[in-house]
């Protein structure tokens, strides 16, 4: 199948974080075989397009292209805060994300950068601006820990998202009765309602046709633990086979018969992003703590993002996703056995009379 631009940036991407692990052609391969995907919904300002993504990847990116500017322009930064009347403090915190800038700061800025393409200009103007809105979730900003809203950051800015999970059905594919019984056990009962409002609409977000391409792989113990009771866990699993249809997502479910694999004890998701500029992304579920892992960036070796995407695709081959219709059927099946018949009030009408 020929390739689209957008699916070269992803493949370069994508190569680029699997060259650190020998995994290259493993990672070219998969994701050549995605459809491409125009990025519709865009951030307009100033004659210059950026995607309508999470406030804080536009600042991340912003900081990052500053700091490339500067060391291209060959200045430290002590030479710039002296040049601009700043103090070196406030260069220090743009740089590192921590603070924004103010468009005339900016201007003034990539001007003494001597940076004269109008393009790049204001595509930096228009991430400024970006940077400075509000997300979408800043209201259930009390309701969650700091680590999950920044993976709502990601979620919101990603082109590809891959997620894996041994035991539960991902948040994203889960009816509101599964989540409410899930957070109803794992969160504070004066959060479970706000988190369970959340949920929902992160899936209304993202499970659009413009939404970003989601592949989940579930292990076989996620639709066999009967979350809620069998009526509960039956419309779950209905509903994850009406999933299998959407264009967006590809759904496979990992069976027992398949054994152990890598990480089979965690449950993560990986975040890929249109950018080729933009590193994978790993945010994985710890009894520590959850953690976010950016490739190249903060990583251990074993937690190498690269190393969980190629554990991916590997998965990825024992479990098709073509099967998982069936292999969804035969849970509801099974499901379907442990409710009870109706009583045939009939019967006990006739005896009355």
């Amino acid at each position: 199948m020929g390739l689209l631009p957008d699916a070269l940036f992803q493949v370069a991407f994508v190569h680029q974080a699997c060259c650190r692990i020998a995994a290259c052609e493993i990672a070219r391969c998969a994701v050549a075989d995605l459809p491409a995907r125009a990025f519709i919904a865009m951030y307009t300002t100033g004659g210059a397009q950026v995607p309508l993504t999470d406030p804080a990847l536009q600042r991340r990116k912003l900081r990052d292209q500053l700091r490339r500017l500067r060391e291209s322009a060959g200045f430290t930064q002590r030479e710039v805060a002296n040049e601009m009347e700043w103090s070196l403090s406030k260069l220090i915190r743009i740089e590192s994300g921590r603070n924004g800038i103010s468009i005339t700061d900016l201007k003034a800025l990539i001007a003494h950068y001597q940076v004269t393409d109008r393009a790049l200009v204001d595509r930096l103007t228009a991430m400024a601006r970006a940077a400075r809105e509000r997300p979408w979730w800043d209201r259930y900003r009390d309701s969650a820990p700091p680590t999950f809203l920044l993976l709502l950051g990601y979620e919101g800015s990603a082109s590809i998202i891959r997620t894996f999970e041994p035991i539960l059905v991902p948040g994203l594919l889960q009816t509101e009765e599964y989540a409410h019984e899930v957070l109803r056990l794992t969160s504070p009962p004066e959060k479970v309602d706000e988190r369970s409002e959340l949920r929902l609409e992160r899936q209304e977000r993202l499970l659009r046709s413009d939404g970003p391409q989601m592949h989940f792989i579930l292990d076989e113990n996620a639709i066999s633990r009967v979350v809620g009771g069998p009526d509960v866990m039956r419309r779950q699993v209905k509903r994850l086979k009406e999933l299998t249809d959407h264009p967006q997502i590809t759904l496979r479910v990992l069976p027992f018969t398949q054994g152990l694999y890598r990480y089979f004890r965690n449950s993560y998701v990986l975040f890929e992003f249109e950018d080729p500029e933009e590193d994978i992304v790993l945010y994985a579920e710890r009894p520590n703590g959850d953690a976010i892992v950016r490739e190249g960036v903060d990583w251990v070796e074993d937690e190498a993002p690269a190393r969980f995407l190629e554990t991916f695709f590997d998965m990825e081959q024992l479990a098709s996703a073509e099967g998982a219709p069936s292999v969804l059927d035969f849970a509801m099946s099974r499901l379907a056995a442990m409710i009870p018949a109706e009583p045939d009030l009939s019967d006990s009408a006739e005896g009355v009379a």
